[in-house]
């Protein structure tokens, strides 16, 4: 799937480069429960259900909700689209990898509601720009026992004149439930 694929609009996308690494670190298979929490253009949510997963998007842009359907209808595939700012929009059951992509200032709550509903053994992931995201989730995998891995992921891309050009650099944290 090429960033050109998916419709945009004035909505933040997870990219290409970074959306391959994220696929990757989620260990993603059919029928897996996926939760994408600020689900933006939904990249990430239909990268997910293309391959399979039964994937919930919650996304509190109406925007980006729009988005989120567009682009699942143009790519064929199905996902639940829940309208609301989390955790508080969350609906209160399990799933197998929860992805955090957005957090509108209420990362300890989504965190906290992220652990109490990550199935034994899932995963936990999320991509931020700031560092003290990065940390915060750091230090609840460290405080909660998951096993955990924190990368920093920074892509330049070759313009039309020949220059590498850098996109904004991504803390890409992950971590197993035991």
């Amino acid at each position: 799937m090429n960033d050109s694929d998916f419709i945009r609009g004035d909505v933040p996308m997870t990219k290409e480069d970074v959306r391959i690494l994220t696929m990757a670190g989620l260990e993603l298979a059919p029928d897996l429960s996926f939760l994408d929490i600020g689900a933006g253009t939904g990249s990430i949510s239909v990268a997910a259900a293309a391959l399979g997963c039964a994937v919930t998007a919650a996304e509190v842009k109406d925007e980006a909700v729009e988005l989120i359907e567009k682009n699942a209808e143009a790519f064929g595939v199905g996902i639940d689209v829940i309208r609301g700012k989390a955790p508080d929009c969350l609906k209160d059951e399990s799933y197998d990898r929860i992805f955090i992509g957005g957090s509108r200032g209420q990362l300890d709550g989504i965190l906290r509601y992220a652990h109490e509903h990550l199935t034994p053994g899932g995963i936990l992931a999320g991509n931020f720009i700031t560092m003290s995201h990065a940390e915060a989730m750091k230090a609840f995998l460290k405080k909660e026992g998951y096993d955990w891995s924190l990368k920093y992921v920074a892509v330049s891309r070759e313009d039309r004149l020949g220059l590498l050009r850098a996109e904004n650099g991504v803390f890409m944290l992950k971590g197993r439930k035991r």
